[in-house]
């Protein structure tokens, strides 16, 4: 969301990103087993929105899963989908600003891999809160921006490591993010009124030699497959807006090139895994 020109990817809405999203929708359904994890009510008429909703894939399945909800997805560019049903609708809308998309309180406001997004998660807690009915359901799901090694090898060992740290973590700090966001949405949940909170925290493997169970297989793939065009992708914002740390954009692409020979190379190796979290808060039943 935001500003788009700050966007951590080179192309919001170019093909190697569109397939990037719809990867990472697969891999949340296979966590969840299912569209969400709130504990959401059966009644019907239930309106929802997707915040930051990407190519709109999650909206799609949610509102033909249930047909008789209301859904509505915004992000900085409107979605393409070839179709969509009658009770889906999309809108170009930034969540850090003027939430004029929500002319009535929703039962459920879903969030997914927002951390490069916003900026201001307090505000768009409460904006939250504001906009959700008595009893209705706030959820995020998010990665953490830390990049891990089983066997503890340092960037030396690592292209891997360094890439995150010197173009991942760099390119998002000047992006006005806080790396550690991700940690903290459960606090903030609780700081903006919100009941119930549930925090969930997951280790995915990203090669499946590593993952213990077959849905962790299937995650592993998917996130391998997620890696290489991320870092192509956020290479090619650093390069393009000049954010190098003192690299060349011939230096910098030889290290997104050396990133991804290693995750292909040594995922196994060294047990690179990443931490990804799901939290839901209930709105107060009485305001």
């Amino acid at each position: 969301m935001s500003d788009p020109g700050k966007y951590v990817l080179a192309k919001p809405v170019g093909e190697a990103e569109t397939g990037r999203l719809d990867q990472q929708h697969r891999m949340w359904l296979i966590q969840h087993r299912g569209l969400y994890s709130a504990p959401l009510s059966k009644s019907p008429n239930q309106r929802v929105i997707d915040i930051g909703c990407g190519t709109g894939i999650w909206a799609i399945a949610f509102a033909t899963e249930y047909p008789d909800s209301h859904v509505l997805g915004i992000d900085i560019t409107l979605p393409q989908p070839k179709s969509s049903p009658s009770n889906c609708s999309f809108a170009v809308a930034d969540a850090e600003g003027d939430w004029s998309f929500a002319t009535e309180p929703f039962d459920l406001i879903y969030g997914r891999m927002l951390i490069n997004s916003i900026r201001n998660w307090s505000r768009y807690m409460q904006c939250c809160l504001q906009h959700l009915k008595p009893g209705g359901w706030l959820e995020l799901n998010d990665v953490a921006h830390r990049f891990f090694a089983e066997d503890g090898c340092g960037e030396a060992d690592s292209p891997m490591l360094r890439w995150w740290r010197v173009v991942f973590q760099e390119s998002s700090r000047s992006n006005g993010i806080d790396i550690d966001d991700t940690y903290k949405h459960a606090q903030q949940m609780r700081d903006a009124g919100f009941t119930d909170v549930r925090e969930r925290v997951f280790k995915w493997p990203v090669s499946s030699a590593r993952a213990n169970i077959p849905e962790e297989k299937a995650i592993a793939g998917l996130l391998y497959q997620s890696l290489q065009a991320l870092i192509e992708g956020v290479t090619g914002t650093a390069v393009q807006h000049g954010d190098l740390r003192g690299m060349t954009a011939q230096q910098a692409q030889d290290l997104a090139d050396e990133a991804k020979r290693d995750v292909v190379e040594n995922a196994d190796r060294h047990g690179y895994y990443m931490h990804f979290a799901t939290y839901v808060g209930q709105a107060p039943r009485q305001k």
